[in-house]
């Protein structure tokens, strides 16, 4: 597993704020924007409502190469997410609030740099949500986009190669809710739950062993300690052909079949990749 580019990513350790300039709403109902020291000449925003039932759109233009939107509720959670950038630095997309009624902060940070590792604040502003998101937003699946992903880069390499990058690839792509560096989405129990192909499996130290036909064995290890994979298609019941990389010496997408009922050692984890955002 890739843990320099994961240590990376973890994006509140690497955000940095210039001196904050309150910004003016000539608009009543809309937010005001305040800015961080040349923010407002990197960023614009289409006006956004004060008061929202259950999300928000972000629309604008940025000089950017790398968006990234940080979302907090007041005393719980915060998630910090990339916006995707149309070639000429537009985003039109609708961000998920999963957090329930309360006050948000929303803070956008940039960088000219692609995959950059220090992101610079540009500004931020308060908003309260009065609704709840509904049930069938909350957890809306994108087993079918991150399978798309996957067909498209299958036999070739994603990133430097390691088995993360193709999973946060696909996320990010798919405007996923997720948090680095392996909360991938929904948690399933794999006894209970139904998978699905599009699911991502996070092993630590995974061995299984069966028993052949002819009375030989076979062994198999994914994770030294850590390995990523996505469900590629479902075989039975914890019987699944995996797509992933940096597997068997190769760092490309290719596909094998592993039998999660043989497992004699190590742990593993199963998660649903749900939306955050959805582009308009």
């Amino acid at each position: 597993m890739k843990t320099a580019r994961v240590i990376s990513l973890i994006l509140l350790a690497y955000l940095t704020f210039g001196c904050a300039t309150p910004g003016n709403s000539n608009q009543t109902g809309k937010a005001a924007i305040t800015w961080y020291t040349g923010g407002e000449a990197k960023l614009s925003l289409d006006p956004i409502p004060v008061d929202l039932s259950s999300s928000l759109v972000l629309a604008g233009a940025t000089t950017q190469k790398t968006l990234v939107v940080k979302v907090a509720k007041k005393g719980g959670t915060a998630r910090s997410n990339p916006v995707p950038l149309a070639a000429d630095g537009s985003f039109n997309v609708r961000y998920l609030i999963k957090d329930g009624i309360g006050t948000y902060t929303v803070t956008l940070f940039g960088s000219s740099q692609k995959n950059a590792l220090n992101y610079q604040g540009l500004g931020f502003f308060t908003l309260t949500v009065t609704k709840a998101l509904p049930a069938n937003l909350l957890h809306l699946e994108l087993n079918g986009e991150v399978l798309a992903f996957v067909n498209g880069v299958m036999g070739t390499q994603v990133g430097s190669g390691e088995c993360w990058d193709l999973a946060q690839q696909a996320l990010d792509t798919s405007l996923a809710d997720w948090t680095r560096p392996t909360s991938f989405g929904l948690p399933l129990n794999p006894e209970k739950d139904e998978i699905k192909a599009g699911d991502i499996i996070q092993f630590r130290s995974v061995k299984t062993t069966e028993h052949l036909p002819g009375g030989g064995t076979r062994w198999e290890t994914l994770g030294a300690p850590d390995h990523t994979a996505i469900v590629y298609k479902v075989l039975g019941k914890k019987r699944y052909t995996l797509a992933h990389q940096n597997i068997g010496g190769k760092r490309i997408v290719l596909t094998s079949d592993i039998n999660l009922a043989k497992v004699t050692g190590g742990k593993y984890w199963i998660y649903r990749p749900v939306a955050l955002m959805i582009r308009k």
